[in-house]
């Protein structure tokens, strides 16, 4: 009796060990069948897995895994009209909003905000209401919590204004914010009076994409990036004006634009473009397409120093997210557009993310007017 249930036990185990091997071998995928697809979609992939490599199982190559936010220690953010609607002003209070985001102990001495490199020309400081339309504001404090501001000063003389504007400042520590305004205008409306045709001497964030900003650090920390326009709207809408430059170790460099068979500033008769966006493999990417405008009636002599292809305000503006597929490469379909006689001068540029919403530098404008 005894073997007889050491015999039926051996049996009932030897039956619980095939089935295990029946569950595992059914649990391996058949390559010949087809599998469902797989994305990296933030909204897919549990944050734990975020930087796991995705397999592919079709004839695709396998991208790279997410890279790592590396860390870093000084860094620091400046918004401009933050939340605005398109025709925001830097002139009016708290128009520029710096902010130390140091993860260590580092204090931010100096900023330096260069409009040379700004996606619409000829946008400058003008502090002395010889630049632009006739109103004027020099740099004026609005919020300082926290530090010491030592001063400012211009440089780059042009057309009356300044290129360059450089702030200086002691003990501004990491949480500390400084707030302040100052007019910028296109010289092109030189003369005019306040606000300007269509309200091109109120300048925004949105006009000063592509701005250069400079940050020095106590720890001797010298850190550049652009301006490029929020991704957070708040009361602004579609077309707000909101624009910002995040100052920290690595991020993105900068893309590049084309749309096939031109080259440089043209004109073209239809709306319907395939922009190209290149960069590096599997990077998130933003194509902004900025409907910009050349107003100039009122203005003494029709406008002052225009140049073809000019604009002096933005009227629209559109944008397109996707990510860089294995070439290295997105072809973006968009859609031009002319809202009013004045605009259809059409500023194409984009910008690369860092995988966590830190956007890098600013690709080299296209300008495509519509005929």
């Amino acid at each position: 009796m005894h073997s007889k249930n050491l015999s039926l036990l051996a049996y009932a185990f030897l039956m619980l060990f095939a089935a295990a091997i029946i569950l595992v071998l059914a649990s391996v995928p058949d390559t010949g069948r087809a599998m469902p697809a797989l994305t990296m979609t933030a909204s897919s992939t549990p944050s734990d897995r975020a930087h796991l490599p995705l397999i592919r199982y079709d004839a695709s190559p396998t991208p790279a895994p997410t890279p790592a936010d590396p860390p870093y220690g000084a860094a620091a953010t400046l918004s401009i009209t933050p939340y605005t609607h398109i025709l925001a002003s830097t002139y009016n209070t708290g128009s520029f909003r710096l902010v130390n985001i140091s993860r260590n102990d580092e204090q931010l001495i100096e900023l330096r905000i260069d409009l040379t490199t700004g996606i619409f020309p000829d946008m400058v400081f003008d502090p002395f209401g010889a630049a632009g339309d006739r109103v004027a504001k020099d740099v004026t404090v609005d919020v300082r919590q926290g530090l010491g501001f030592d001063g400012h000063e211009y440089e780059g003389p042009h057309d009356g204004g300044y290129d360059v504007l450089v702030l200086e400042f002691h003990s501004f520590d990491s949480g500390d914010e400084f707030w302040f305004s100052v007019d910028v205008d296109p010289t092109s409306i030189a003369g005019v009076g306040a606000p300007g045709p269509a309200d091109t001497g109120s300048v925004g964030g949105l006009e000063l994409v592509g701005a250069t900003i400079t940050a020095t650090f106590s720890d001797g920390s010298v850190l550049t990036n652009q301006v490029s326009r929020m991704t957070d709207p708040g009361n602004g809408g579609r077309t707000h004006s909101g624009a910002v430059a995040v100052l920290r170790p690595g991020l993105p460099e900068r893309p590049v634009v084309a749309v096939s068979g031109i080259s440089g500033p043209a004109a073209v008769p239809s709306a319907n473009q395939i922009v190209r966006v290149s960069g590096p493999v599997g990077r998130p990417f933003v194509l902004l397409v900025v409907e910009g405008g050349l107003f100039a009636e009122g203005v003494p002599n029709g406008g002052f120093d225009l140049e073809p292809f000019e604009s002096n305000t933005a009227v629209d503006v559109r944008e397109y997210s996707g990510r860089l597929g294995p070439g290295g490469t997105a072809d973006v379909a968009i859609t031009l557009s002319k809202s009013m006689p004045e605009g259809g001068i059409n500023l194409i540029t984009a910008v690369l993310d860092n995988h966590y919403g830190a956007a890098g530098l600013v690709a080299e404008p296209l300008v495509l007017q519509m005929e």
